[in-house]
């Protein structure tokens, strides 16, 4: 599997700066294959048909979003992200769910795919119901 970008995509076209070229090859693959998770691997056949220039350029921009989010996301540590903060008595609470790894990469594409038909429309299991109601 190569990679769904371009180091030279991600910084003239999407205008990224948070990774150097050195990483870049890495963070590529990585993103392009949760791409093609979140898509059910429907993005592969349409990059290599080349075909569909609009939708193709879209799913460069999700994944370089996603090169983003996942370098976010390693840059401050897996469990170094602040969830909330009280002033008073000092109160500090790290995230420790790694699936929020997941959820801001899946957010981090939906920009880009969210209408393509690509992605699944569904509900979010990332929420929990509300059966109060």
């Amino acid at each position: 599997m190569s990679a769904y970008v371009t180091y030279s995509f991600y910084t003239d076209t999407y205008g990224g700066n948070a990774v150097d070229e050195t990483e870049f090859t890495r963070l590529a693959l990585q993103a392009s294959s949760r791409i093609d998770q979140l898509t059910f691997d429907r993005v592969a056949s349409i990059v290599e048909a080349g075909t569909q220039t609009s939708l193709i350029e879209k799913i460069k921009l999700a994944v370089c979003a996603v090169v983003d989010e996942i370098q976010k996301w390693t840059s401050i540590g897996e469990f170094g992200r602040v969830k909330s903060e009280s002033v008073g008595q000092h109160s500090v609470t790290y995230m420790d769910d790694p699936t929020t790894f997941g959820d801001g990469t899946r957010q981090a594409a939906k920009i880009y795919l969210g209408t393509s038909g690509l992605m699944f429309p569904g509900f979010d299991l990332t929420t929990e119901p509300n059966y109060e109601n």
